[in-house]
């Protein structure tokens, strides 16, 4: 019964993805070009007082 009822939304959903991809505007949002948009280099050189990872290195631990 329940591989009945996989096999008779699987058809559906696959029909309404179709059909919300077929509905969506042809052309995408184009990016912005190389004087617009987000810089990650200044991004980068701008962030300041970001949290820090503490990391505990057991690479050279001897047990007694």
């Amino acid at each position: 019964m329940r591989n009945a009822t996989l096999f008779a939304f699987t058809p559906a959903l696959i029909a309404i993805g179709f059909g919300v991809w077929a509905a969506s505007p042809a052309k995408a949002p184009v990016s912005p070009s190389l004087g617009q948009g987000i810089e990650p280099l200044q991004m980068m050189v701008k962030a300041k007082e970001l949290p820090t990872v503490e990391y505990a290195d057991y690479t050279f631990v001897f047990a007694d």
